[in-house]
């Protein structure tokens, strides 16, 4: 844990605002519920990884595996994002407001991640639950194996093995209009795709085949 964050947690102290972190990695790891922390410069890989309750904002941008196995709080980032965004997420939601890297949400659990740009290739890989939603483009093999959960996407886009594409329902639109009005995100629902597992066992074959 970086110094600074580890004094004012021993001062007890809940708003902590560093202003020049600079590229570190593994900044702001494994906080819990009541801290807010705001870091005001881009800064490096798993920054915020195994948060559990705290508030985190980055005014930059983040390398690799931002918020990694994060399992509750809320992660903005102003800027953009390297690889990995939310890799492996229980819980909370994680905003990138510019670009973000490839395999975003890989094996998300539950949380929601919003990329207002565009994303990479292979995001949703083997993800089991939860929401992520590129107001952009999404690259390549986007839900790639993917077992549960919903992709929603506003620009272009390429499937991966196991993901199919379906029109927003009325809960859907619902649900990304009240993300978009909390962000201050500039999207419209009605622009949006779906995507989800097109079977619910993707690895056992063809079921009835089988018997």
């Amino acid at each position: 844990m970086n110094l600074e964050i580890k004094k004012a947690l021993t001062e007890d102290k809940k708003r902590i605002t560093l202003e020049k972190p600079g590229k570190l990695d593994s900044i702001a790891v494994g906080l819990g519920v009541g801290i807010d922390i705001i870091l005001k410069d881009d800064v490096g890989d798993f920054v915020a990884a195994l948060n559990n309750g705290a508030s985190i904002q980055i005014e930059g941008n983040v390398g690799r595996y931002v918020g990694d196995n994060m399992t509750s709080g809320e992660i903005i980032v102003k800027g953009s994002a390297e690889d990995g965004v939310g890799f492996g997420t229980y819980n909370g939601t994680i905003v990138v407001y510019g670009d973000a890297g490839d395999g975003v949400g890989q094996l998300n659990k539950g949380g929601v991640l919003v990329i207002n740009g565009n994303m990479g290739k292979l995001a949703g890989l083997y993800m089991l639950s939860g929401d992520i939603i590129v107001t952009g483009n999404a690259g390549e093999d986007t839900g790639d194996w993917m077992i549960g959960g919903n992709i929603y996407v506003a620009g272009n886009y390429h499937t991966g093995t196991n993901a199919t594409v379906t029109e927003l329902n009325d809960e859907d639109k619902q649900k990304l209009s009240s993300i978009f009005k909390m962000y201050e995100i500039d999207a419209q629902a009605d622009d949006f795709i779906k995507i989800r597992p097109q079977a619910l066992r993707p690895f056992y074959g063809d079921e009835e085949a089988s018997k």
